[in-house]
């Protein structure tokens, strides 16, 4: 992967809140749940919708004249690494300047915790089709049909 790459967040099974400026993330097939700096937060909003770190460094430089590329350049690279974002196979459209008006100086840094993977693992929330309406599938993928 390039700087150059889009990537998105690896929906379905990837799913996220914030939660006073700063992210969680949970991986739904890994059990793993992630936390985000507030910097690592603001970066994740701005990537995930199916953008390229080069892009994303670009748009924050024009607007707040950090240098931000290698910085964004290692964190894609470890939300990648932790299965968190996918390359995308569209690019999304440039940041709005309101999306880059608050951006936290600091190290975007992520964090992941394996201390509820057993828990998060027998929900089963991770056995749902989120591709379609949302309906528990079966570990086959076919979809288990409601009791009467």
């Amino acid at each position: 992967m390039t700087p150059d790459t889009p990537i998105a967040a690896a929906r379905p099974d990837v799913i996220d809140e914030v939660f006073d400026g700063e992210a969680v993330l949970v991986h739904l097939r890994t059990g793993f749940y992630y936390a985000l700096s507030p910097t690592g937060t603001a970066f994740w909003r701005l990537l995930a919708p199916g953008r390229s770190p080069a892009a994303v460094a670009a748009s924050v430089a024009g607007a707040t004249g950090r240098d931000e590329a290698e910085a964004l350049a290692a964190f894609a690279a470890a939300l990648v690494a932790e299965e968190l974002a996918v390359p995308a196979t569209v690019q999304a459209e440039a940041p709005r300047p309101d999306e880059l008006a608050e951006i936290p100086a600091g190290e975007p840094t992520l964090q992941r915790f394996d201390d509820m993977q057993d828990l998060l693992m027998l929900d089963p929330i991770h056995d749902l089709d989120l591709d379609r309406d949302g309906w528990p599938v079966g570990r086959d993928g076919t979809p288990v049909e409601p009791a009467p």
